[in-house]
């Protein structure tokens, strides 16, 4: 199971909490939330029994997780609150019916009014404790102008494999939302973070460039099991991004 992303999101003056996780290969679907005020608004929930099936790769899965929840971020940014709670819906009426056609006939009932938004993110919890989904079409997918509408995006420009005990200098470029284009993000602080199961987190700070660029010299810890990742940040003006790669432990010898 990976970990997730947690970021507020601000719209028209109110602050929106968006929330992704991996449930984990036991219940494989990518979950996100967007929460405000403590209530769930809208959920998001896409299957990933295609990487189970064809050969789990924990760097796709985290590819995926990070490009879910980045594309969300993005609607809440452009203010396309209800288009997510139309989906949201929408994905909740396809898993009944999806439910209803695997299930014995049973006696008519009297309908019921739809669910509310904190109804449906229950059901989504406790309905994939007894169905298996199918790949399901996402609802998110990117457009040619998607990458544009996200408010603040970081990207590395060398990308490597991460090696346990490596010396390594990340170059990270942090770029803005500006109208149907994008423009480079100086003075953007950069926070690389080092998570592993096997030792104790380390943190490295940076800043930008005027062309939005940060090299950030990190030594990777040594471990030989376990999972690791680096994690990197970017912040300015109240926004964030961050990207994660997963760290391959020391080769057998």
């Amino acid at each position: 199971m990976l970990t997730g992303f947690n970021t507020d999101v601000e719209y028209d003056g109110v602050v929106y909490h968006v929330q992704t996780e991996d449930k984990g290969l036991q219940t494989p679907f990518i979950l996100s939330l967007v929460y405000t005020g403590g209530a769930i608004l809208a959920s998001k929930r896409s299957p990933y029994d295609d990487l189970v099936a064809g050969g789990f790769d924990e760097g796709i899965l985290a590819q995926r997780l990070s490009r879910q929840h980045k594309l969300i971020c993005a609607a809440v940014h452009a203010g396309r609150i209800e288009d997510l709670k139309r989906l949201s819906g929408r994905d909740a009426a396809d898993r009944t019916t999806h439910a209803r056609q695997a299930a014995p006939a049973e006696p008519a009932e009297t309908p019921v009014a739809s669910e509310s938004p904190i109804a449906q993110a229950s059901a989504i919890e406790e309905e994939v404790k007894t169905e298996k989904t199918k790949v399901d079409t996402d609802h998110f997918a990117i457009s040619p102008t998607d990458k544009n509408f996200e408010p603040l995006k970081v990207i590395l420009l060398d990308e490597t494999e991460l090696r346990s005990g490596q010396s390594v200098t990340l170059r990270v470029l942090v770029s803005r939302s500006a109208g149907e284009r994008r423009a480079p993000a100086g003075k953007a602080r950069i926070v690389v973070k080092t998570l592993g199961t096997n030792f104790r987190p380390t943190s490295t700070l940076a800043t930008t460039n005027a062309q939005g660029i940060a090299s950030i010299p990190v030594l990777l810890p040594s471990f030989e099991g376990g999972r690791a990742a680096v994690l990197v940040q970017a912040h300015i003006d109240g926004e964030t991004a961050e990207l994660r790669r997963i760290i391959l432990p020391t080769e057998s010898s």
